[in-house]
């Protein structure tokens, strides 16, 4: 083997043509390597312009999106402000410029000197020199992303000013048809006793004057009944106080109306409860409420008939059930008999079952007509009287030394 001038041997063609081939196995990986990463930055380019094109036309949304919004919040018919965590204002829109008459930004909101919260806490009050004074209803929403908070200020003075004209109206004619209820009542017996006494006269003797002067204290005890009934039905929605048992209260319908259906010979069934409970109200209250009930149920019932009344205590609601072997309550007219004046018994008041739904209501309770196959049955849910619990001292009170 022939050496080179450096001394080492020189190759033969055999590893000449495998460095060549090596050469060329080499240089055709490197270009197809070359070609691929080519290909891939063509890709990869195409997929960043793409990229780059959505963002731009997401960009170009956003920009129209805010420009609507800021549109929107210039043009909102209510008062918009954009507060921090501090309630500092930040921004505030035309309408709440006008409406607070300046602007505010940089003002903390709720402490703004016109704006104060109102009575009972559910609006606040904008009084401004030299302007009546008007009602902002506020709401208030997080800003979770940035942060503060936005408020939002109606002006709903006219909206008030026109509930409270509608409640008034309501009031009148409420009140315009109870007076005309009253008034149709009144207006019988005092015409009756008006007659009597025009016919009273001593030369038709002594027995027609006795008779025409009884006539005329009937009517006006009927009189004086009616007006009794009104006033305790327009105080029957009061609040009564104190304790009293129910056994207390049986025992006193007893007492009351015991020998009243024994003349017209009326069984009437008391219960005698095992465990005493107690109601809210006094002794008094109780027996005319219920009272009331027995009188109806007395009227209507046939002589040898019975009256029943059962008391039952269901999870602190104590159900009284007075029921009688009457005509009943005709099913068109269950949602009537508990209006002021409405009476299906001739010479009635229409009052009591009003005076009575206005007491039970009044403690928190409600009266219902039940489904009877005969008779009438009122039932009265009210809840049972509880001991007061004691206020507690706050533990983050200082204890006296």
């Amino acid at each position: 083997m022939s050496k080179l001038r450096d001394g080492r041997p020189r190759p033969d063609s055999a590893q000449l043509l495998e460095a060549f081939s090596l050469f060329n196995e080499t240089s055709r990986e490197l270009t197809e390597a070359y070609g691929a990463l080519q290909a891939e930055v063509a890709r990869l380019g195409a997929e960043l312009a793409s990229a780059n094109a959505r963002l731009r036309a997401e960009l170009r949304a956003r920009e129209a999106l805010t420009h609507r919004l800021s549109l929107l919040l210039e043009l909102l018919p209510g008062a918009v402000l954009v507060v921090d965590d501090a309630g500092v204002i930040l921004q505030m829109n035309p309408e709440a410029s006008r409406l607070l008459g300046a602007d505010k930004v940089g003002s903390v909101w709720h402490g703004l000197e016109d704006l104060q919260l109102g009575e009972r806490g559910e609006e606040w009050l904008l009084q401004q020199p030299g302007k009546p004074v008007r009602r902002l209803a506020v709401a208030i929403n997080a800003l979770p992303d940035d942060g503060g908070q936005i408020v939002l200020l109606q002006d709903v003075t006219a909206t008030r000013a026109r509930q409270a004209a509608a409640q008034q109206r309501e009031r009148l004619a409420a009140m315009g048809e109870t007076m005309a209820g009253l008034a149709h009542q009144l207006r019988t017996p005092l015409a009756t006793a008006l007659l009597a006494l025009e016919h009273m006269s001593w030369e038709r003797g002594a027995e027609h004057l006795r008779k025409q002067q009884q006539r005329s204290l009937q009517r006006l005890r009927a009189l004086e009944t009616t007006i009794d009934k009104m006033l305790l039905f327009l105080r029957s929605g009061e609040v009564e106080a104190g304790r009293v048992g129910v056994s207390d209260i049986l025992a006193g319908l007893g007492e009351n109306f015991g020998e009243l259906y024994r003349q017209k010979n009326v069984d009437l069934g008391l219960p005698s409860p095992s465990v005493d409970l107690f109601l809210t109200g006094s002794r008094e209250a109780w027996i005319s409420i219920l009272g009331n009930l027995l009188e109806n149920a007395l009227q209507y019932s046939p002589e040898g008939g019975r009256v029943w009344v059962d008391v039952a205590c269901v999870a602190g609601i104590l159900h009284w059930t007075v029921c009688d072997e009457g005509p009943g309550v005709p099913a068109a007219e269950r949602g009537r008999i508990f209006a002021p004046f409405y009476s299906r018994r001739r010479g009635g008041t229409g009052l009591g079952l009003s005076i009575v739904r206005n007491f039970v209501e009044s403690m928190g309770g409600s009266i219902q007509v039940m489904e009877t196959a005969q008779g009438a049955c009122f039932r009265i849910q009210v809840p049972v009287w509880t001991q007061p619990e004691p206020i507690l001292r706050s533990t983050t009170a200082q204890e006296p030394r």
